[in-house]
């Protein structure tokens, strides 16, 4: 380990110990972190000013201005992916936020006219899946498990702006995520970030079905895998 240009599949545990160190890791330690927080996700999108729903970070007593800053419904959201969301509508006492989740993270809830899975190895688009029509409804859905949402294989969406999978691609770069699936959504004004989710071992695609373990060994034996410089 000592001597490797590069550590695959480190567990999350030691990924980030190893790049501490100053090893190269695929996944990075940030891959694996920000699949997990939702709270960094919503960090990462505002510090960069993503277009991504309105959404505010509370602690402690400042969950008592939520009302002042959101009309219900909106969407309730605890600090860690797994930690589950609530739709909250009219008539919600100030007591059942204040409970919730501290930090809690307020979303306003958004109609996508259209939803994408977007698939990157090595900060590359690699896949691009859309979810299937019956299942395209309002945020408050997709919260929990979004790799179990039912998607499909796609051609370039016709909507899609030629610049949304290179800015992403930049996006990932520079804040060193090399092993990571992106929900976005299309609206009438345009198209907003929704998460970061873990990216699928298989997913469809015109060649055929592709093996992400495949696909990066790959990358691997013809030296496209690299670490960001």
């Amino acid at each position: 380990m000592l001597s490797a240009g590069l550590i695959l599949f480190p567990s999350p545990r030691f990924a980030g110990i190893l790049e501490a160190a100053g090893k190269k890791t695929f996944p990075s330690a940030f891959s694996y972190y920000i699949r997990k927080s939702r709270l960094a996700q919503e960090v990462l999108f505002q510090f960069l000013k993503c277009p991504h729903p309105c959404a505010r970070v509370y602690y402690g007593r400042q969950k008592k201005a939520i009302a002042d800053d959101f009309a219900p419904p909106f969407i309730a959201m605890g600090p860690r992916v797994s930690g589950g969301a609530q739709l909250i509508s009219a008539g919600y006492e100030q007591s059942t936020l204040v409970g919730l989740y501290n930090p809690l993270i307020i979303q306003e809830i958004v109609e996508y006219e259209e939803r994408f899975l977007l698939v990157f190895v090595n900060y590359q688009c690699a896949g691009i899946l859309k979810r299937s029509p019956s299942d395209n409804r309002h945020a408050f859905d997709r919260l929990g498990r979004s790799t179990a949402l039912a998607f499909h294989r796609v051609e370039f969406p016709n909507r899609f702006s030629a610049e949304i999978v290179p800015w992403i691609e930049e996006l990932l770069r520079s804040v060193n995520l090399n092993d990571i699936a992106v929900e976005i959504g299309l609206t009438g004004q345009g198209w907003q970030l929704i998460e970061f989710v873990r990216p699928p071992r298989r997913w469809p695609s015109n060649e055929g079905v592709v093996d992400r373990f495949g696909l990066i060994c790959r990358m691997l034996e013809s030296g496209k895998l690299t670490y960001k410089p």
